[in-house]
């Protein structure tokens, strides 16, 4: 099958927009990808023009449409794709299709986004009830996932920290960390932080600044005892997995996460083995001092739980799910 997948052009840590297409190539399929963010020519012609961020990469998408004559267009969250765009995919007849995976705090951001798609997934199991009370009955559930190229397990590598977290800023990502980091746990923290602390946030020395690759994270995991994963939407919604989970448990690393529905529904008890779920800050501390005396029981644990995260939960095996769901 001829496939054009339209993608977000800039993403730092959890690259689907390779992944995807990658995952997709592998299954056997004819791949073309195009970015719908805009370049700084479409910018500055946009600015100009009094043109939308849609409007100013649309001709590109029309040309990519017309250079690969595709079966299926999928849409990662396709926050640019505009209106004549679908309608021109719709004149084709070109199946569409867009997979929303920022949910569930983004669905309102979605739901004015993809109803006008002929199939359309969220990462997000709970947020399908959302979507179908706002009329969008379409919208079915396909998680985050992996991808074992990459996120696998390293050879042993020298600790670093008993815990690590690795990515990006939030109020309460800071809140919990400065929790921990004052309760005297052995904390590492990496991402674009250095700009939102307070001057003396006790974060600061603990932090390495910056963004990483995905390659980066691996080498991050694999120097930690346990990495720790806060969800963006804690304490807002207690449902929809973020990329990490499955990374962490692809690399074989243990992980510290705060409950999710979906921790229950989607994994085994083998699997959930080398997680330590915690509900609130108290019971999250009393997790991470504990990592460094469970550390062998949890990483063996951890490692044995890998190969089942990166067969049933890789890219590939949730691009081969979107396909049969769309018939293809």
């Amino acid at each position: 099958m001829k496939i054009l997948v339209a993608i977000p052009g800039k993403l730092h840590t959890v690259r689907m927009n390779r992944f995807v297409p990658d995952a997709l190539a592998a299954l056997g399929h004819d791949v073309r990808v195009v970015d719908y963010m805009p370049t700084l020519l479409e910018k500055l012609h946009g600015k100009l023009g009094g043109a939308d961020a849609a409007e100013a990469v649309r001709a590109r998408l029309l040309a990519a449409i017309e250079a690969h004559a595709p079966q299926l267009f999928l849409a990662l969250y396709g926050v640019n794709v505009g209106a004549p765009v679908l309608a021109e995919l719709r004149r084709r007849r070109v199946t569409t299709a867009n997979w929303w995976l920022n949910d569930p705090f983004q669905w309102e951001r979605a739901a004015k986004i993809l109803g006008a798609y002929d199939f359309a997934f969220t990462n997000a199991r709970y947020s399908v009830d959302a979507y179908a009370a706002a009329g969008l009955k379409h919208v079915r559930f396909l998680p985050s996932a992996c991808d074992p190229a990459v996120h696998r397990p390293l050879e042993t590598r020298a600790v670093q920290c008993d815990l690590s977290f690795a990515g990006d800023w939030s109020a309460n990502r800071e809140r919990a960390v400065k929790r921990l980091a004052e309760g005297g746990v052995d904390l590492r923290v990496y991402g674009p932080w250095r700009a939102k602390l307070p001057r003396r946030s006790p974060v600061k020395d603990r932090l390495e600044h910056g963004f990483f690759t995905p390659e980066r994270m691996v080498e991050i995991f694999a120097a930690s005892r346990a990495t720790l994963n806060i969800h963006t939407w804690r304490g807002r919604f207690d449902f929809g997995l973020n990329p990490r989970v499955f990374e962490a448990g692809a690399c074989g690393t243990p992980q510290l996460v705060d409950h999710k529905r979906e921790l229950d529904e989607l994994f085994a008890p083998q699997e959930r083995a080398a997680m330590l779920i915690y509900r609130d800050d108290d019971e999250l501390l009393a997790h991470a001092r504990s990592v460094r005396a469970r550390a062998a029981e949890l990483k063996a644990a951890a490692l044995a739980a890998a190969s089942t995260f990166q067969r049933d939960h890789s890219y590939r095996a949730r691009a081969a799910e979107l396909l049969r769901a769309i018939g293809a």
